[in-house]
């Protein structure tokens, strides 16, 4: 026989099934609002008011916005600077994503390994990841010094010429774009490294069995099951590279003589230097437009060849 009160607990609230989903949905909204707001006063509102504003002309200095229709666009694909600006972006993207994704694989192969040490070695190549860019072109604009830096001290050891990697126009974006690809080596480790200790062991250990190397197992297994991440990482550096703007900043200042004048910082220069707000803006719709298109061809034509299974 129970000792105790008599009284018992009372029942738990039951909502109805409608009421209750209501309450549901009513929580997560409340727990999503604040990253909400955070996503449309910082990435929907710039988008929309870089539309609007593309269609006025204001200095930000002497008067209001004025209203001018499409003279924007007319002026910008009307002058050379844009198809330079392009060309050289687009010659940039290419020369930085495919080194730094060959790379990123190989260092994640070699890093994907049970030896001693190895979060010392990881770590190695995640520094880069939380380092500022400002700080990195810093360190690189000492390792491009014409007379005393570490790049041009490699070459005389190998009995090579002293190249003044970032004042001649030759050089300069291929200074810059080695300077990327070391950068964004990293990043690639970090995705490729994720997928590959996502492969299931048995896979790789059923090919080990029947005679397969170390390398014909990188090759064979592990480089067609990251597909995936190699598609992620397509996307994701083509965007980043488009919208390089900081190394140019620091580094070159989008010279010499016009050669690392890339699209980003041939905007700042029209909205920051000159003031011109509607061109600018315009510059940063077009933009906006390409990297999209961009982004929709490789999902068309590269994401339906990438097998998830």
């Amino acid at each position: 026989m129970q000792v105790g009160s008599n009284h018992t607990a009372p029942p738990p609230l039951v909502y109805p099934p409608r009421r209750r989903r209501r309450r549901n949905d009513i929580t997560g909204y409340a727990f999503v609002l604040p990253a909400l707001v955070i996503l449309i006063a910082f990435s929907v509102f710039p988008i929309l008011y870089s539309f609007v504003l593309s269609v006025f002309s204001w200095d930000m200095l002497t008067s209001g916005p004025r209203f001018v229709g499409l003279d924007n666009y007319v002026d910008l694909l009307t002058s050379g600077e844009l198809y330079r600006s392009l060309s050289l972006t687009a010659v940039y993207t290419i020369i930085t994503v495919g080194p730094s994704m060959v790379l990123g694989l190989i260092f994640a192969v070699l890093l994907d390994q049970n030896i001693k040490a190895i979060r010392v070695y990881r770590s190695f190549f995640f520094a880069p990841l939380m380092t500022s860019t400002v700080a990195i072109s810093v360190v690189w604009l000492w390792i491009y010094h014409p007379d005393y830096g570490l790049m041009n001290e490699v070459l005389g050891y190998l009995g090579a010429s002293p190249v003044r990697w970032l004042n001649d126009p030759n050089t300069a974006l291929l200074a810059l774009a080695i300077m990327s690809v070391w950068k964004n080596i990293g990043f690639c480790v970090v995705l490729y490294l994720a997928g590959l200790q996502s492969i299931a062991p048995n896979v790789v250990e059923a090919a080990t069995m029947d005679g397969a190397g170390f390398w014909r197992v990188v090759r064979s297994i592990k480089v067609p099951l990251l597909a995936p991440t190699s598609f992620l990482l397509i996307i994701l550096l083509t965007i980043d590279q488009f919208q390089t703007f900081a190394q140019v900043d620091v580094m070159t200042q989008g010279g010499p003589a016009g050669a690392t004048t890339l699209i980003v910082p041939l905007l700042w220069e029209h909205a920051f230097e000159l003031f011109e707000m509607g061109y600018s803006s315009a510059i940063a719709v077009v933009l906006f437009v390409i990297v999209m298109l961009l982004t929709l061809v490789q999902m068309f034509v590269v994401g339906r060849r990438v097998n998830y299974q």
